[in-house]
């Protein structure tokens, strides 16, 4: 009876929920047509010992350049693996790395067009811990990869998307 007890203890163990926010800043060919928007995000995370499975939800809406009708906002879901390569008993320094799938929208006017890709991510970030809950400062690249026609023939595309960000999680 005593195991069944303990058992809802250590499977919640570890798990948080937060949010975060930041700024986004385009690279590639987001650059040449969009400005830096905030980002917004909302996160589910599992953490043991110096390691951390994030799933995440992250939203940024990208405006035109000199105040265009034109507007792209970007939807992702990511997975990430995180590993504090540095930890102290209060703080450390994580790198994250994972994938994910993007959803676009982008609009001029009344016209739309949406469009979706798979991206990958590489982070590094400082991180503050008060017992399984944690404050985090931190930059990602989102590596978004799409296919762009090139005459007759499909390459592949990259589209970068830099951003800073902090973040809180609470254990549950």
């Amino acid at each position: 009876m005593s195991c069944l007890l303990l058992l809802p203890v250590l499977l919640l163990s570890g798990f948080d929920f937060g949010g975060r926010v930041g700024a986004a800043f385009p690279g590639g060919g987001l650059a040449t047509f969009h400005g830096s928007p905030a980002l917004f995000g909302a996160n589910v995370g599992y953490s043991a010992g110096r390691s951390r499975f994030e799933l995440g939800y992250t939203f940024a809406g990208l405006p035109g350049r000199q105040a265009s009708a034109y507007h792209m906002d970007i939807h992702e879901a990511t997975l990430t693996y995180g590993y504090e390569f540095l930890q102290r008993p209060s703080w450390g320094f994580e790198a994250t790395v994972g994938p994910g799938y993007g959803l676009a929208r982008r609009s001029f006017l009344s016209g739309a067009e949406t469009g979706k890709a798979p991206s990958g991510h590489l982070g590094l970030g400082f991180v503050q811990h008060q017992g399984p809950s944690r404050l985090s400062l931190g930059l990602d690249n989102a590596v978004f990869i799409e296919s762009a026609e090139s005459g007759t023939t499909s390459r592949v595309a990259l589209t970068y998307l830099f951003s800073i960000h902090a973040g809180v999680a609470y254990a549950f």
